[in-house]
C-alpha cells in the first residue's frame, strides 16, 4: 500500500509523493500531461524492491492523468 500525496499539478506535469505502508521518507512519481509513462524521480527511503512500491505508485499517477483526476491525496492498495 502506498499513500499518495499530491505535491504539484501543472499545465504541462503533475507529481505525487508517495509513502510506502504510510512510513517513512517519501518518494516522488511525475508525469507529463501528455507523457506516456511516470517515472520515478526519487525512491522512499522503505521501498522494498521486492513489492516494487515505485512501480506501483507510478502506474496509478499514469492512471490518474489518463483521467485527469488528481486527488489531493489518495491510498494506492493492490492485492
Amino acid at each position: 500500500m502506498n499513500i499518495m500525496k499530491l505535491k504539484i499539478a501543472t499545465p504541462e506535469y503533475v507529481a505525487y509523493l508517495y509513502i510506502p505502508e504510510g512510513e517513512g521518507t517519501p518518494g516522488e512519481v511525475r508525469m507529463d500531461i501528455d507523457g506516456d509513462d511516470a517515472q520515478i524521480i526519487t525512491r522512499a527511503s522503505n521501498d522494498n524492491s521486492a513489492e516494487h512500491y515505485g512501480f506501483k505508485a507510478a502506474k496509478a499517477v499514469r492512471e490518474r492523468v489518463e483521467k485527469r483526476i488528481f486527488p489531493l491525496q489518495f491510498t494506492n492498495a493492490w492485492g
